[in-house]
């Protein structure tokens, strides 16, 4: 994501491959986007729904509104789906 350095507690990995749909905005215009397992994922202080993905690398085209929207507003990922969770050195 673009917003660094924002406010990121802890660092985990997807457990499983995830495929997801992305609303953007509140508009109609939805798309689906498959995360693979193991995916460096983000947990962002203060949010409601705080786990986002960290590494977008996965999205092959980086001019497509998916990429755009996943780098700007992050792709968040339920905490149940994330493996080996860790404080990240910086939140100390």
């Amino acid at each position: 994501m673009q917003h660094e350095p924002w406010c990121a507690t802890h660092s985990a990995h997807t457990s499983e491959e995830l495929t997801l749909v992305i609303r953007f905005d509140d508009s109609k215009f939805q798309c689906s986007v498959t995360v693979p397992k193991g995916t460096a994922c983000r947990k962002l202080d203060g949010s409601s729904d705080p786990w986002i993905v960290f590494d977008l690398s996965f999205i092959p085209d980086k001019r497509t509104i998916l990429y755009s929207h996943a780098n700007i507003y992050g792709i968040r990922i339920p905490e149940e789906k994330l493996e080996n969770i860790k404080l990240l050195e910086t939140a100390h």
